[in-house]
């Protein structure tokens, strides 16, 4: 029972080890300031 309790933490703990690099460098990759920032519209060439 020991041992199950040990590796339930431990993949636990790998998982969020893992989760937070992956949304630290998601983050770094995606600025969130172009989020707000809205393209004007084509002027018609027409």
């Amino acid at each position: 029972m020991l041992l199950w309790a040990l590796t339930t933490i431990g993949f636990l703990i790998s998982l969020f080890i893992v989760g937070w690099i992956f949304i630290h460098f998601l983050r770094k990759a995606l600025p969130t300031e172009d989020s707000t920032t809205v393209d004007k519209l084509p002027k018609n060439q027409d």
